[in-house]
């Protein structure tokens, strides 16, 4: 029973990727899930995107809209922070996502299994890229995803 329930919930969530991507791009739709995940709260968020806009493969998208979600929900849940900044940098050679709060922050040697940081560094690998996250108590946690672009990965 426990496991069918978690079926229905992991197709309920693959269900609701593409709606978050509808009619809009990538960036657009993250910052519709940042700002609607906000809504009502106190949380100060900032958007800055660098670079020219580069088509991403749908995969990239999932993931990414996934990670950025992650990581707020887990500031939100566990940081308390005031602000919460989410930079998009498009360079030559590589995509950038930079998600960073001023919130609690914690040990990150003592936490890569948990808060979702796994299955962040999962995707990430899965896409080629790295994850780098750097935290400390009360100095808010930055986490930055790093993909390449290969001809074949990016139209």
């Amino acid at each position: 029973m426990a496991r069918r329930s978690l079926n229905e919930a992991r197709r309920s969530v693959h269900a609701l990727r593409p709606q978050a991507l509808q009619g809009r791009n990538f960036w657009e739709a993250l910052k519709g899930i940042i700002k609607n995940t906000t809504a009502g709260t106190a949380l100060h968020t900032t958007f800055n995107l660098r670079g020219k806009m580069r088509h991403l493969p749908l995969v990239w998208q999932e993931n990414l809209l996934h990670i950025g979600q992650e990581a707020l929900t887990n500031a939100l849940k566990y940081a308390h922070p005031r602000n919460f900044e989410t930079r998009l940098t498009f360079k030559t050679k590589e995509l950038r996502l930079e998600l960073r709060d001023d919130g609690d922050g914690f040990k990150v040697k003592d936490r890569h299994d948990g808060f979702g940081l796994a299955g962040m560094r999962e995707r990430v690998e899965q896409m080629g890229g790295k994850l780098k996250i750097s935290s400390a108590r009360g100095k808010g946690t930055d986490v930055l995803v790093t993909l390449p672009f290969h001809d074949q990965s990016v139209s």
